[in-house]
């Protein structure tokens, strides 16, 4: 119950701690519409009753129309604020005039004209001044009248009169005076002693804050100032004042103290790094900025000592010479030349000398490098090349870097006693070997590209392009050393035009696959290898070679790869609806498993399709493996315990030891077909297969022999123990869909008849 009255005159906690204004008088005019309603509702009955008895019905009508009104007040009081309390202020008046007017007592009726004087305070406590104002001037009327009045007006000729009259009146006034004004002004008050404690303790936060906010101004590490608008100082803190060089900082102008090479900037504290300098001491160069604006629209400012900055400056401008050659000539990563500045150096060698000598030197397998470790490690590789073969160099060569992974070597050969190849191979030997780096040691791989110049035909910018066309040609495993060829620029654009044809090819799903059975002997198919076919639209094809290379050489191999690997899973899906488990053989490069979204893609099959791993076997060749050794042995080995089945390809072209192959986790070894070319005739081919078998039972891998394209070759190995063999002998690969018809139809489950 009280919590409901405490909520009905809003005087809850919430309601008493709440600084709205309209709450406040909310809360007022319930209190007094409240209090009058239940101490005048006794009043009301018992003259109404008296004023039945006596039969005076306007007396019962104008008593419970005010009762009515006032309950209409304490309605409105809860939505619409401002007719409520028009309502009491109209009631206060009414309440007083009809006493006035229509109680024949003149002495009585004056008690009306004393509860008109409440109406300022009613204005005064639910209106503004204004109205206050012009109630107070309304009330001049009725304090006329009953100075200068003798008899009571008695409008209308009745009365209101009744015995107990008296009584109501005083009764009415005291209630009025002594409760109902003094409760809402108790409510008002409680409000603003809640509000003034509640003041004093934000302005004694305001207080400590302040405090807390001079003490970092006073004791900031920089010189800090506040300024006005229009540049006098209002506050320095110890730091400023020592800066300035002044005892008291406040109240000076900034520019008596500083000056600016901008003249025309009046208001220069306005601005963001605004270099001054001190008038009292020219020397002293000072950098002002701006921090921010605070609400009183001052200005908080920064100075920085930057008179030993100036006097550095001054010293690199004397040196700008120097300077532009610091960071415009060299890689600011090697410390190398770059590119234009060693391409000026060279002119300049060629002025005394004709004959010239220029290698672009490219690391292989950066990217994969990269992609392993980190960016930082890949810089750090370049960094400790660069030192090291800097170091080995002879004097008259050379050294920059062009871009990225390659590096520029110029040699003049005009008193060189040596061929030319004699002297790139000499160079070729200064090659770090092996580079120790934070992430361990690595043993480089590098291609170069060569061009001659016997007279001062050709421009070193036109080396450097003969350069780049010969390093396309060149290949870190089977000819890392490549010249420049008349027709290789030729080639060159021919590689880029056929670049930008297999961008084209990958968006439109161009690339296909084709399959060729790996057999029994007596040509049972065991399983098949997935080839990478590009059709051109003039019929012809392009080879598998020459996509990976492209692909390698401008970043598209992980695309190519996943190309591959999602048709070869769709191959696998076809054969398993035409109830056929045969296992499909995919061909990946090494640089394929370190691309992070391959890999991530095979980790991907792994976790969702495992269903599958049975039927797929990935194919890696010997020499893609060796190139990158551990981090690649890293990724196999993972591979491998996730499910899939792992193949060497073209076993015997490569580097690899024996040591190494027992090392690696594969299922499968694949003899190259150029060991079997010359069988049974060649008797060394013949020991090397030989040996070749037995290794593989050794190590219990399965072995598959390619390239059979005849019957005696068939029936020789068959002697030696082979157990599975491809070739053309059985069957030449073919498109998807001639392998799914033959296979659905039933009409073969051999390559061959024999």
């Amino acid at each position: 119950m009280l919590s409901r009255i405490k909520n009905l005159l809003l005087l809850t906690e919430t309601h008493l701690n709440s600084p709205s204004v309209t709450v406040l008088q909310q809360s007022a005019l319930r209190i007094i519409l409240t209090s009058g309603l239940l101490l005048v509702l006794a009043i009301v009955l018992h003259s109404s009753w008296q004023a039945y008895q006596v039969g005076a019905w306007y007396t019962i009508a104008i008593t419970t129309s005010f009762y009515a009104i006032l309950l209409l007040a304490l309605y409105f009081s809860s939505h619409q604020l401002g007719i409520s309390r028009v309502i009491l202020l109209f009631t206060v008046f009414s309440a007083g005039l009809c006493m006035l007017l229509f109680i024949d007592d003149f002495e009585l009726s004056k008690l009306g004209v004393i509860f008109v004087y409440t109406a300022p305070l009613i204005a005064l406590l639910f209106f503004n001044s204004t109205v206050t104002l012009l109630v107070m001037a309304i009330n001049v009327l009725p304090f006329l009248f009953i100075l200068y009045s003798n008899t009571p007006v008695n409008l209308f000729n009745f009365s209101i009169t009744l015995p107990a009259t008296p009584t109501y009146l005083h009764s009415l006034l005291f209630l009025f005076f002594n409760l109902c004004i003094p409760l809402t002004i108790m409510r008002m008050l409680s409000t603003l002693n809640r509000n003034a404690t509640m003041l004093k303790a934000q302005n004694a936060t305001i207080l400590e804050s302040n405090q807390l906010y001079q003490d970092i101004f006073n004791h900031q590490s920089k010189a800090t100032l506040l300024v006005t608008a229009d540049g006098q100082i209002l506050k320095a803190n110890a730091k400023a004042q020592q800066t300035l060089a002044l005892i008291s900082a406040e109240h000076a102008h900034l520019t008596d103290i500083l000056s600016t090479a901008d003249q025309g900037n009046a208001e220069f504290w306005l601005g963001h790094d605004t270099e001054c300098q001190l008038l009292a001491d020219n020397s002293k160069h000072l950098l002002l900025n701006h921090l921010c604006s605070t609400r009183q629209q001052h200005h908080l400012l920064q100075l920085d000592d930057i008179t030993p900055l100036t006097l550095m400056h001054k010293k690199l401008a004397a040196s700008e010479q120097q300077q532009h050659e610091l960071w415009h000539n060299y890689d600011t990563l090697t410390s190398l030349p770059n590119a234009g500045f060693l391409l000026h150096l060279i002119h300049k060698q060629r002025e005394n000398t004709v004959a010239g000598l220029m290698i672009i030197l490219r690391l292989c397998h950066i990217k994969a490098f990269n992609h392993q470790n980190s960016y930082q490690a890949g810089d750090e590789l370049l960094t400790t090349f660069a030192q090291q073969l800097q170091n080995v160099l002879p004097e008259q060569v050379m050294f920059g870097r062009l871009r990225g992974v390659k590096f520029v070597l110029w040699t003049d050969l005009l008193n060189s006693n040596s061929s030319v190849s004699e002297q790139v191979t000499q160079l070729r030997n200064l090659l770090p070997a092996e580079l120790k780096l934070s992430v361990g040691s690595i043993q480089p791989m590098y291609e170069m590209g060569v061009s001659i110049a016997t007279s001062n035909h050709f421009s070193p910018e036109e080396m450097l392009e003969q350069c780049e066309s010969a390093l396309e040609l060149a290949d870190a495993y089977n000819c890392p050393v490549a010249y420049y060829q008349a027709d290789s620029l030729q080639q060159r654009n021919l590689d880029l035009q056929l670049f930008a044809d297999l961008k084209h090819a990958l968006h439109n799903d161009e690339l296909t696959l084709w399959l060729q059975p790996k057999v029994t002997p007596d040509g049972t198919i065991q399983s098949f290898e997935a080839l990478l076919r590009w059709p051109r639209a003039d019929g012809s094809f392009v080879t598998p070679e020459t996509i990976i290379r492209l692909a390698e050489q401008y970043g598209l191999i992980g695309e190519v790869s996943s190309k591959v690997l999602s048709q070869a899973i769709t191959i696998v899906q076809q054969f398993r609806a035409l109830a056929l488990t045969y296992p499909v053989a995919i061909n990946l490069a090494g640089s394929d498993l370190l691309v992070h979204s391959f890999y991530n893609a095979l980790i991907d099959v792994a976790t969702h399709q495992p269903d599958l791993l049975n039927q797929l076997t990935l194919e890696l060749t010997e020499n893609s493996i060796i190139s990158h050794k551990q981090p690649l042995f890293d990724k196999i080995h993972a591979l491998k315990k996730l499910g899939f089945n792992i193949a060497l390809d073209d076993f015997g072209t490569g580097q690899a030891s024996l040591s190494m192959l027992s090392k690696l986790p594969v299922d499968k070894i694949k003899l190259d077909r150029s060991f079997v070319k010359e069988i049974p005739h060649n008797p060394v081919q013949v020991r090397l297969v030989q040996s070749v078998i037995q290794l593989a039972a050794a190590l219990q891998l399965k072995l598959v022999i390619e390239g059979i394209e005849t019957d005696i070759q068939r029936r020789f190995l068959i002697k030696l123990g082979c157990k599975q063999m491809q070739g053309y002998f059985f069957a030449k690969p073919a498109p998807v869909a001639h392998w799914l018809k033959q296979l659905a139809t039933g009409k073969v489950n051999r390559a061959v008849t024999l």
